[in-house]
């Protein structure tokens, strides 16, 4: 049973959307009173066709109840010229209303009121008829549907003065006077609960829509950070990969000058001389200079050097060099310059590497270590 209830008969917006709720409930009303402006156009040429049918019968102005019903129309007039200059003053946005628009705003309302359930009551008077008090429920309850505050106001003033005129109106019997008054509550109270329950689904298709534009907004942000940081990594690995290849080349005019002293120095017989050139093979192929390519390679090609000892444990150090320097796509020559040796020992190195990876005569070494 407890779960036919609802577990809140007002569904509440949070603080966090307040400001965006008053934007969508004045956008809402502007929309509402666009459609009761066009409905009380088509209602006021309606009624002037009747009361020009009356004219001609001669019964326009017969007794109070038709003449006051008459002139009741003069208030709708008044409220759809209110309502044109509203319209031109409204705001193109979801904007506040300025300070004269706002009293319009409120005049339109007022006016509304006095007109509809001062309708409602001629009618009764007239027919004792429930029906345009219903209507006129019907019509506010829609015009301020998201609104909760102006739907009760509205309501419960119109009930009040509905139940008086009916109490004091004499009736044909006491028990249809107590029938009327019961019918007036009655309809006030299930079109305000209907009107409560459909404001409810409004507000909550409010919150729904902002939430997933609030959930959009992050992702599309994150998606920003996300893009940024991959912008700056790639700038960054570009960087890196430029000061290798710098480094590199450098390595490379370095080994090549070396090797030419050492050419020249050997064209000498002097023997303390002919050491020199020993003393630049061993400058070459120098570990401080290996860890040092070592840590600039690994900028580019993270990881590199552990995957090459999980994937080939039996390659020793020589190896291992041998193959980063085939990653940078560098000739036989380059090779050979940077580990000081020559392109016939730079060959023979790729051949044994071949040998200890167990490549195919037809595989491509080249290919292979890029893929590594």
């Amino acid at each position: 049973m407890a779960s036919l209830l609802p577990a809140s008969l007002f569904v509440s917006v949070p603080d966090a959307y307040a400001s965006e709720f008053r934007s969508y409930k004045l956008a809402a009303t502007h929309s509402r009173l666009k459609v009761m402006f066009w409905a009380g156009i088509a209602f006021l040429i309606e009624v002037i066709l009747i009361y020009f049918s009356r004219y001609q019968q001669g019964i326009l102005f017969s007794d109070l109840r038709h003449r006051l019903l008459l002139y009741s129309e003069i208030e709708l007039l008044m409220n759809l010229v209110a309502s044109f200059f509203l319209f031109r003053l409204w705001p193109s946005k979801n904007d506040p209303l300025p300070s004269h628009a706002r009293l319009l705003y409120h005049f339109v309302i007022v006016s509304s009121f006095v007109y509809l359930f001062g309708r409602s009551l001629l009618v009764y008077f007239d027919r004792q008829s429930l029906v345009f008090y219903l209507t006129s429920l019907i019509l506010f309850q829609v015009m301020f549907l998201p609104d909760l505050k102006p739907r009760t106001i509205l309501s419960l003033s119109g009930m009040v003065l509905m139940c008086i005129v009916i109490y004091l109106l004499p009736a044909v019997s006491q028990d249809e006077k107590i029938t009327n008054l019961f019918e007036c509550i009655g309809m006030t109270v299930m079109t305000y609960l209907v009107s409560t329950y459909l404001s409810n689904l409004e507000v909550q298709r409010f919150l729904h829509i902002h939430t997933i534009e609030g959930q959009n907004e992050k992702l599309e942000s994150y998606s920003r950070l996300l893009e940024e940081q991959s912008r700056e990594r790639e700038e960054e690995l570009e960087q890196r990969s430029r000061e290798l290849t710098s480094y590199t080349l450098q390595e490379v005019k370095n080994s090549r000058f070396l090797e030419e002293i050492k050419k020249r120095i050997q064209e000498d017989n002097t023997a303390e001389i002919r050491k020199i050139p020993n003393l630049i093979n061993t400058h070459q192929q120098g570990e401080a200079k290996w860890v040092h390519f070592k840590d600039v390679f690994e900028n580019v090609h993270p990881e590199f050097f552990s995957r090459i000892h999980q994937q080939f444990p039996v390659l020793n150090s020589h190896d291992i060099r041998l193959m980063a320097l085939l990653k940078m796509n560098l000739s036989t020559k380059e090779i050979a310059d940077i580990l000081g040796i020559s392109p016939q020992s730079a060959n023979t190195a790729r051949y044994r590497l071949r040998k200890r990876l167990n490549l195919a005569p037809d595989a491509d070494l080249e290919s292979m270590v890029r893929n590594v």
